[in-house]
């Protein structure tokens, strides 16, 4: 049974989302086989583990609470199923306490990953260097595996945290060489999407060509979905440089979807907002159909344009103009919105006044 459901997760972790789904009802379904088992079945060592293994893959903690219940296990045992029970009660301190005192050095490969992975998410956020030593023996024992899918997709992000930036980066590479189909890949995509957003505003060149490395051998429309998403987080989050430049970096791709076109349009016209002519700038953005854009986009939109409102009145005001009539039409603009575009018209101000000095 857990041979099977072992199969199941790693096809999981190559894409088949079928496979996905099977794994589920089986996990359901093998439950009742496990409480039936006799005294006799769980004096195996093999089967010993099946049981820890049959919760830390996803199974009932119900099953594994009725099989400690009806049947005694040797002492030397019990740590590995107490502990399996308690991380998926969400017992932290038992779980880890239970768990860590275990020789995972003496244990057959599958086992040693699946309980080093525990250990690593237990201790992700109280001791990340430890942590990141258990995903790195999880990579070992589970290579191919769902449990280096997972591995990776956590390791990344502490890495980085760490300030292993090098590290990062080759487990991102890795990530999207071995798993960009994996079921559980839109949850890497968002973190990456952070992570390189986070990284340092005046290395935005160094950035990209990282992320260029790391998507190079995924599909064109996959790396076209992972830019547009760092565009957009990067012009929320004040990353100017980063904002235009990848989305410049989609603009030079040959036939792409109109909907694409217009989101990398807004990015790179957007992120120029302090450095333009406004005029010029609001004619770019003007350009754009705003109705194709994604509804977040559409909000970057408008706060674009009402920032570009700000900066032209007191232009226009000096040349004898009525401000009251400068984008007029522009919609209500979201309050988060607001306030990030409030930040950007303060870094506008702040040019402009060091200029008239």
């Amino acid at each position: 049974m857990i041979r099977s459901l072992q199969f199941l997760q790693d096809q999981a972790s190559r894409g088949n989302v079928s496979a996905n789904r099977v794994q589920s009802r089986l996990l359901q379904w093998y439950g009742p086989a496990f409480e039936r088992a006799t005294a006799e079945t769980w004096k195996d060592g093999r089967n010993q583990r099946a049981a820890a293994l049959f919760v830390l893959s996803g199974g009932p903690p119900s099953v594994l609470r009725m099989v400690l219940a009806k049947n005694d296990f040797p002492a030397d045992v019990r740590p590995l199923l107490d502990g399996a029970l308690a991380y998926v009660e969400n017992r932290q301190k038992d779980a880890e306490r239970l768990l860590s005192a275990l020789d995972t050095d003496a244990m057959e490969p599958g086992l040693a990953a699946q309980v080093n992975l525990a250990l690593a998410q237990l201790s992700a956020n109280s001791a990340p260097d430890k942590a990141l030593e258990r995903l790195r023996r999880v990579m070992l024992d589970g290579s191919g595996t769902l449990l280096e899918e997972a591995a990776l997709r956590l390791a990344m992000v502490l890495a980085d945290e760490l300030g292993d930036h090098d590290r990062a980066d080759g487990y991102a590479r890795l990530y999207f060489d071995r798993y960009a189909r994996s079921v559980y890949a839109g949850n890497f995509r968002a973190r990456f999407t952070a992570l390189y957003v986070s990284r340092p505003v005046e290395e935005a060149d160094k950035t990209v060509a990282l992320i260029a490395d790391a998507v190079e051998r995924i599909p064109l429309a996959d790396q076209l979905n992972i830019y547009l998403s760092i565009g957009r987080r990067a012009l929320i989050a004040g990353n100017m440089n980063l904002a235009g430049m990848v989305g410049a970096r989609v603009l030079t791709v040959e036939n792409l979807t109109l909907q694409a076109r217009q989101r990398a349009l807004l990015y790179v016209s957007a992120s120029t907002l302090t450095e333009r002519d406004p005029a010029e700038t609001t004619a770019r953005l003007r350009e754009i159909d705003r109705e194709i854009l994604h509804p977040a986009d559409r909000k970057l939109y408008d706060a674009a344009l009402g920032v570009l409102g700000e900066i032209r009145k007191p232009l226009m005001a000096d040349a004898g103009m009525d401000v009251n009539k400068i984008d007029a039409a522009v919609a209500p603009i979201d309050s988060a919105v607001v306030d990030r575009a409030t930040k950007l018209l303060d870094a506008v101000r702040s040019d402009l006044e060091d200029m008239d000095k």
